[in-house]
């Protein structure tokens, strides 16, 4: 179950991830808020993995501490943006269920091209499920609830879809707060009845280590931004610090709409070469290497 690499409640931070997640039937909570829900997972489902994922940095912390208070040996957190951890990280016909709590229905006519589950998106979680795989969705939202049902046309023949749900799920935090304001839950379960076709899974690949011959940090410049236009590729260089042994660059470096946090090293080794290499938890993705490739010009020039 990914032990090499992942240990219960967290990831060891010093080892980026380079191949897809070898987990057996894994439930998902995708957007875990402070991770209530996660926990009761973990402990309803005691004998299977769940893996908890959220971009929230404070709400990842939080369930770590929780769950290295309760023992938990099955559950997983990632700090990861939900495109990312979906195409890349999860098998094919691997997941058991996928659960969505009240995800952020971005209220703004120009924001509603943010929402998740679009579409494209639930293709893809489509591709991940099992034969007889589900998809658990709750929102508040009554706009966001049509909007899925809208987005859920064309996959008619992919999904059953039925207006209820087939276990008894506690209620949330938030869902209290909605029910208390007025607001009703709405729910959507989906099950796969066939995997769908022109959907191509993306490998993870190596990271991608560089050498320069020389090594100018002057060079770099916090706030910096890059793009290549023609991959949809982008990284910013949002800090550097200097050390002993070792310099780190953090980036945010993303493709496709999601990016992740990368800090990547700059040493030097016995023979005199400076090397760039990420250090920090991250994925391997075209647009890192990319973006390692582009570090070592500006560094080494």
């Amino acid at each position: 179950m990914g032990g090499k690499i992942f240990k219960p409640c967290f990831w060891d931070t010093t080892r980026p991830i380079e191949e897809k997640l070898n987990f057996e039937n894994p439930l998902v909570e995708i957007g875990f808020g402070k991770g209530d829900f996660a926990l009761w997972l973990a402990q309803r489902f005691f004998d299977q993995p769940v893996l908890a994922v959220d971009k929230w940095h404070p709400g990842v912390k939080a369930l770590i501490h929780k769950c290295l208070g309760k023992g938990y040996k099955n559950l997983f957190v990632f700090n990861l943006d939900a495109h990312l951890f979906v195409d890349y990280l999860l098998k094919t016909n691997s997941v058991r269920a996928f659960f969505f709590n009240y995800p952020d229905p971005f209220f703004k006519k120009r924001d509603i091209r943010r929402r998740l589950l679009k579409t494209s998106f639930l293709r893809k979680l489509a591709l991940k499920l099992q034969e007889g795989g589900k998809v658990y969705i709750r929102t508040d939202i009554e706009d966001y609830y049509l909007y899925i049902l809208e987005q859920l046309q064309p996959l008619k023949k992919i999904f059953e879809i039925r207006k209820g749900f087939d276990l008894d799920l506690p209620t949330t935090k938030y869902e209290q707060k909605a029910l208390r304001e007025g607001r009703k839950p709405l729910k959507l379960l989906l099950i796969k009845l066939k995997t769908p076709e022109g959907v191509t899974d993306k490998e993870v690949e190596p990271l991608r280590t560089v050498r320069v011959e020389r090594y100018s940090p002057s060079q770099l410049e916090v706030g910096k931004e890059f793009k290549d236009a023609k991959r949809g590729y982008f990284f910013k260089v949002e800090n550097f610090y200097r050390g002993e042994k070792i310099d780190l660059v953090e980036i945010y470096v993303g493709e496709e709409g999601f990016y992740q946090q990368v800090f990547v090293g700059i040493f030097k080794t016995k023979s005199g070469e400076v090397i760039l290499k990420p250090k920090s938890f991250a994925v391997g993705v075209k647009s890192l290497s990319w973006a390692v490739e582009e570090l070592s010009k500006l560094v080494g020039g």
